[in-house]
């Protein structure tokens, strides 16, 4: 397994702590998110040293582990009180770009024409991983509470447009990290969407 496929999964796992939302009060969220910051700076390095790029290894952190933790806290704080819509949008980010990116390495041979370093590939890949993904993290986060949970259709279609929405950013030559892009814009059209 290559360095960046360890990179990639170290990206998709800490979903699973997205699960953990619902249990957990908004504040012990962002301590989570905090200790994920700090797990960015000064532990990921040394636990999947291969998984470091080389810009990573002259800064001596990874600043897109910690763009990544510091969106999830943007999301928490932004929706405190519709924790499901950051569940989604975490989902998005966490499956979208890292299967995206496995995706388009093995299997993308064609180019998106506006960037040449994304494929199709990637980005079908990454709107439909992350619209299931956002699907089953909206609905577990949000059972149980008293939210007032939207007609299926709504949800179904308001998370396929944030899938595609984050897939878009992802792909433009962006001068900002897309771990800061993806999160926000998917987290914006749901926010307006449910």
């Amino acid at each position: 397994m290559t360095g960046e496929s360890k990179r990639q999964i170290e990206h998709i796992l800490p979903l699973v702590f997205a699960f953990l939302l619902r249990y957990l009060t908004v504040t012990q969220a962002v301590v989570c998110c905090l200790a994920a910051a700090l797990y960015g700076l000064f532990l990921s390095p040394r636990v999947v040293p291969d998984g470091v790029r080389p810009e990573e290894t002259r800064l001596g952190f990874s600043p897109g582990k910690l763009y990544y933790a510091l969106s999830i806290l943007a999301l928490l704080l932004i929706f405190h009180d519709r924790i499901h819509v950051a569940a989604a949008a975490w989902a998005i980010l966490s499956l979208g770009d890292s299967t995206s990116n496995l995706a388009g390495r093995a299997w993308g041979k064609k180019l998106l024409p506006w960037s040449r370093d994304k494929t199709w590939v990637g980005s079908l890949v990454f709107i439909f991983s992350s619209w299931a993904g956002s699907l089953i993290l909206f609905y577990w986060t949000s059972a149980g509470g008293a939210v007032k949970i939207p007609e299926i259709h709504m949800v179904f279609l308001s998370c396929g447009a944030a899938s595609a929405a984050a897939a878009l950013v992802e792909s433009l030559p962006l001068p900002l990290d897309d771990n800061i892009t993806c999160p926000l814009a998917a987290g914006a059209v749901l926010g307006a969407m449910l």
